[in-house]
């Protein structure tokens, strides 16, 4: 059949707009769809050969909690987070809310309870009574007291106060946490269980606070069980020079140690990195030179302040998602942008 000039014409029109529209949408097909945003880190060993590295904080070696063995009212505070103590110090008063509604009946308990302990202890000193019953009376006079104080338990510093004038307490509650500061500083540093087992007690370490000079320590305690959180252990190195150093303060140690080195070096990655984390496995994501990621399956050895310890499943140089990696898909394209 054949058509007109006249005819043929529109037909050929139609047939070049469809074949347009084809182009168009063959066009929009072919154009690269955008993977998903991320940032990235190249992992390299933790430590070197021979040597544990971990953050922890300065704190005395001594640091209790204060506190009212009764519970009532603190009547008043005599000392501040800040201050310098002196053994034997009073540091606060409390009105006790357990010795009895009858002022004067607790009067005469007070009284009796320390008649009774004059008479003991002089029968003590004569051999007649037992320790055990001298203390008995002693007790029976703090109890009978309307009124309880803590003092300091030796030379230090209040780190922190925890009560005000007018509060009720309870019994054992904390009011004051005090730095003994005969005991001297440690740093306390959290370690992956890997890292623990190699470290031995005098093994020699390097502190260094912030951009100041490394200061000398050694080991005097790694932990015997590890953290339910995150399954570190803490290590506690004492200061040979402390100086000025203050309690809660941040420091970065290097311990020599003395134990068996491990085959290969814990990696330490971004806390972010880690996915489906269970126990001592997870996944992270490692892009390729293609910007592809893919995902791999490793093992862990516990998370420090810095980030996870891997023990398997990572070699230096890879090239691990340390942000976006939760919205990143096996096998996906993605797009890498500088950290802030």
């Amino acid at each position: 059949m054949h058509l007109s000039r006249a005819a043929a014409a529109p037909f050929a029109a139609l047939i070049a707009l469809g074949l347009a529209a084809c182009g168009a949408g063959d066009g929009a097909a072919t154009q690269p769809v955008e993977g998903p945003v991320v940032q990235i880190v190249e992992v390299q060993p933790q430590t070197a050969v021979g040597a544990v590295r971990a953050s922890g904080l300065v704190g005395y070696k001594r640091e209790p909690a204060l506190a009212f063995a009764a519970p009532g009212i603190i009547a008043n505070l005599a000392a501040d987070a800040g201050d310098t103590v002196r053994r034997g110090q009073r540091l606060a008063t409390l009105r006790r809310t357990s010795v009895g509604s009858n002022a004067d009946e607790a009067e005469l308990a007070r009284l009796n309870a320390e008649r009774n302990l004059e008479r003991t202890q002089a029968l003590f000193d004569r051999g007649f009574v037992s320790q055990a019953r001298l203390d008995d009376a002693r007790l029976a006079v703090e109890r009978a007291r309307d009124t309880s104080v803590i003092v300091a338990p030796a030379n230090g510093v209040i780190l922190r106060r925890s009560a005000e004038v007018s509060q009720m307490v309870a019994a054992g509650a904390p009011v004051f946490v005090f730095g003994d500061t005969a005991s001297g500083l440690v740093v306390r540093a959290p370690v992956a269980s890997s890292e623990a087992a190699r470290i031995q007690l005098g093994d020699a370490a390097q502190v260094r606070i912030g951009a100041g000079e490394t200061q000398q320590g050694r080991v005097t305690r790694v932990g015997a069980k590890g953290n339910d959180g995150t399954g570190a252990f803490e290590v506690e190195i004492e200061l040979a020079n402390p100086g000025a150093l203050r309690s809660g303060t941040v420091a970065e140690v290097e311990v020599s140690a003395s134990g068996a080195v491990a085959e290969a070096p814990a990696i330490l990655v971004p806390a972010l990195s880690l996915l489906d984390a269970r126990a001592d496995q997870g996944v992270v994501f490692v892009v390729d030179a293609n910007n592809v990621a893919r995902r791999r399956a490793v093992r862990t050895a516990g998370i420090t302040q810095d980030g996870v310890l891997v023990l398997e499943g990572l070699a230096a140089g890879d090239r691990v998602i340390s942000a976006g990696a939760a919205y990143v898909r096996d096998g996906e394209t993605v797009r890498i942008v500088a950290g802030s």
